[in-house]
């Protein structure tokens, strides 16, 4: 078994590697402050008919604030055709002149960089030269031994929009190609994460808590300008690789105090867990090109997947964001079976160290009842993907839709209820709940071409 060591994680610039402690995660209570509010189910309709539309983000610029383009708000969404049996996933743009009613303006990119990826979530950036950048992941299927995985990369595209009788469209990229993909150093890549499942096998045993293969993660990429240097960085959820809290490290530093667990000793779901929020500098001022970092925060221990992250600054704080999945936490509890949460942390330094919000690092959690690790799908209320905006709002998805011409709910993914935050400090509350936004039209819809971007199109 493997022994637990006191060793302090290698600096990223001038800070330690923080991390989200087991001590932390079990010092978490559900309360009115932290649980999602009860909604009006009939209050939330399909986003787009047709569709469904999950994971979402505003344009913002390079400030971080809420984007104008050409006069509008722009709202990005993975959207999928219900009756496209491929399932491939892609961004769809809608823009609005109030913030509330959206007009969906259909794919952001009319071609997908490669014809066998999806594309997953990211952030969008109005530049200061007018243009628009999207980070974005490519995702796609990879097998080895049996073992299934996503394989997930990081790419951009610039974009020039314009408006032309109320309508905003963007011109096909005038760049678009990958970006980052994980270095196997800093960030573990798909062949380390085979070999580790081919090592420690997961017994796909759902009483085990994650029953997922080694769940390799890289995605989800944030801008971010950081106010103290004016230097430019990417976010992205990850796993962390050989060189920093490495995948079957066990350290104090990941369990909690010393008198916390004193007789801790790890699972095999527990060794195979080392979910973080990785970072990557640019190096021009076109963002097309990286330098990896160290991560800033880890979950070693606990889960792969700490995912859709957001860095805000707020009365000169870094306050760090991310989403995580209960049911795929390795803590063998019934505090976090079927409970989906939002994270934060709060630090002076963009690099940390970083202290969790309400003590736990919950913001924001809710609990679906019913059968262990399964009652989400049943669950009509259940939201998730919550993406925390410059004015603490926060965007989340609902799983299920209400149709006013059946009178029910169908499994139709939409936008869901947004929530407000009030933050203290390193303390939180939900103050507030709105049921988001709505179409005018469900016209201008895009098609796939399916057709890979030609070398001269990059």
């Amino acid at each position: 078994m493997a022994a637990i060591t006191k060793t302090t994680s290698a600096t990223n610039s001038a800070a330690t590697i923080s991390h989200w402690t087991r001590e932390q995660a079990l010092s978490f209570k559900a309360t009115e402050a932290n649980t999602f509010p009860e909604f009006d189910n009939t209050k939330i309709q399909a986003f787009m008919e047709g569709f469904d539309i999950w994971d979402s983000w505003f344009a913002l610029d390079e400030n971080g604030d809420l984007a104008s383009i050409e006069g509008f708000r722009v709202l990005c969404a993975l959207g999928l055709k219900q009756a496209d049996n491929r399932k491939i996933a892609r961004i769809n743009y809608f823009y609005s002149k109030d913030g509330h009613s959206f007009i969906p303006g259909g794919l952001l990119f009319p071609r997908r960089l490669f014809s066998d990826i999806q594309e997953w979530s990211g952030s969008t950036l109005l530049r200061n030269d007018g243009r628009v950048q999207t980070f974005y992941t490519t995702a796609m299927g990879h097998t080895r031994d049996g073992i299934w995985q996503t394989f997930q990369r990081l790419a951009t595209a610039i974009q020039r929009p314009s408006v032309k009788d109320g309508v905003l469209t963007f011109s096909s990229p005038e760049y678009h190609n990958l970006l980052l993909e994980p270095d196997g150093v800093f960030y573990q890549n798909v062949d380390q994460a085979d070999d580790a499942e081919l090592r420690m096998p997961t017994l796909h045993n759902r009483s085990y808590g994650n029953d997922q293969v080694n769940n390799l993660c890289f995605r989800d990429p944030f801008f971010f300008k950081d106010p103290a240097t004016q230097k430019n960085y990417l976010l992205f959820e990850a796993n962390t690789g050989p060189r920093n809290d490495a995948e079957g490290t066990v350290r104090r530093d990941y369990i909690g105090s010393d008198d916390f667990e004193p007789n801790y000793r790890p699972t095999v779901d527990d060794l195979k867990a080392n979910g973080c929020v990785g970072v990557a500098e640019f190096t021009d001022d076109q963002y097309t090109k990286l330098s990896l970092l160290p991560p800033i925060l880890t979950s070693n221990l606990i889960t792969d997947e700490i995912e859709r992250v957001t860095l805000i600054y707020r009365d000169s704080s870094y306050y760090l964001f991310c989403v995580t999945h209960g049911n795929k936490m390795t803590i063998l509890d019934d505090t976090f079976i079927n409970r989906d949460m939002m994270l934060g942390f709060k630090a002076s330094s963009m690099f940390g160290p970083y202290t969790p919000l309400n003590g736990s690092g919950v913001v924001v959690q809710q609990k679906s009842e019913g059968a262990m690790y399964t009652a989400q799908a049943s669950n009509y209320q259940y939201v998730y993907s919550w993406n925390v905006l410059p004015d603490l709002s926060v965007l989340s998805y609902a799983n299920y839709s209400y149709s006013a011409a059946e009178d029910r709910m169908l499994y139709t993914k939409t936008v869901g209820p947004r929530i407000h935050l009030n933050l203290q400090g390193t303390q939180t509350e939900i103050t507030g709940l709105d049921y988001g936004f709505v179409l005018k039209t469900a016209t201008q819809e895009a098609q796939d071409t399916d057709e890979p971007v030609d070398e001269s199109d990059v």
